[in-house]
């Protein structure tokens, strides 16, 4: 396999990812608003959304929903605007076709189609929900397509590397961004209301509220929380089981370059520390772990393009 093919395969992997967290996060935070621990704050929240797409915003200004829609979803300038990622996806893929099922293609072009018919000057807050609707519809096909009609063999496996690589760096930002929100609204956890709250939408941007009710019926600490999200070898979204996930599809590549078997052993290494966690009660130690883990693996993919892609 060339090179350049490797990385387009990775980099969809990496867009799809991206927008899918990038598009609920956006979703969740926003409908947040509208419930009465956060009514009052609507600006720091969407001050949240604006950080997470990359956005670049004046922070001493007061904001316009419209204008956060546009450099959140639109703005050709933002390389993570929520279309760009599409756009970028979509380029990929179109220079690889040979390489792609074609079913995967259509899902991801119909994708596309379905964003350039978007209107930026008509959109509004009105449409957030269907917005958010239509993205997890197209991002759902898309994966299905991937995972049902690829051979399971290098192309397949250097997509899924830069879907978990993303996936671990997205929840990471989460649950990151979450901690800090909290801490801020809550005045250091004064207000338990808002505090508990942004608990509830943590565990919302990473689809995990239903399942976290179900495994801690009646609970809502922050120790089941941080035991859920970080070491979960069972939660799709959880540090943990994306760790491993990752680990297997770097194993599953046949080409070994000089290097692989070093940096296989330096993410064993890497992990077991992260993992190697029992102290979700000290918010001061989850802010650590997770910001090590995050430098980490931001080195690991620079190490799997020196590896790979150069």
């Amino acid at each position: 396999m060339l090179a350049r093919v490797a990385e387009s395969l990775y980099w969809i992997g990496r867009n799809v990812e991206r927008c899918e967290h990038c598009s609920r996060y956006m979703k969740v935070q926003f409908f947040s608003t509208l419930e009465a621990p956060m009514s009052q704050n609507k600006d720091f929240t969407m001050r949240s959304i604006l950080f997470m797409s990359g956005a670049v915003y004046q922070s001493q200004t007061n904001l316009d929903e419209s204008e956060v829609w546009q450099k959140v979803i639109f703005d050709p300038n933002n390389p993570n605007s929520l279309l760009n990622l599409v756009r970028n996806a979509r380029e990929n893929a179109r220079g690889i076709r040979n390489t792609i099922s074609d079913e995967f293609w259509k899902a991801i072009n119909q994708w596309y189609l379905e964003t350039q018919g978007l209107k930026p000057e008509k959109f509004s807050s009105d449409n957030i929900f269907l917005f958010a609707e239509m993205m997890h519809r197209h991002i759902v096909l898309v994966k299905s397509r991937l995972h049902h009609t690829f051979l399971h063999d290098d192309a397949w496996s250097f997509i899924s590397l830069g879907l978990y690589v993303e996936r671990v760096l997205q929840i990471l930002r989460i649950i990151r961004s979450k901690i800090s929100d909290s801490i801020i609204l809550s005045d250091n956890g004064v207000n338990r209301p808002i505090l508990q709250y942004q608990w509830t939408t943590l565990l919302m941007c990473l689809e995990g509220f239903d399942i976290y009710k179900k495994k801690y019926p009646g609970a809502r600490s922050r120790r089941a929380i941080f035991e859920l999200l970080l070491n979960n070898s069972a939660f799709p979204r959880s540090l943990k089981y994306t760790s491993l996930k990752l680990k297997k599809h770097l194993s599953a590549i046949s080409v070994h370059p000089e290097g692989h078997q070093a940096l296989k052993d330096e993410f064993d290494r890497i992990v077991a520390e992260c993992l190697d966690f029992d102290e979700p009660e000290n918010e001061e130690e989850v802010i650590q772990l997770v910001d090590n883990a995050y430098n980490y693996i931001s080195k690991f993919h620079f190490d799997i393009e020196q590896l790979y892609f150069q």
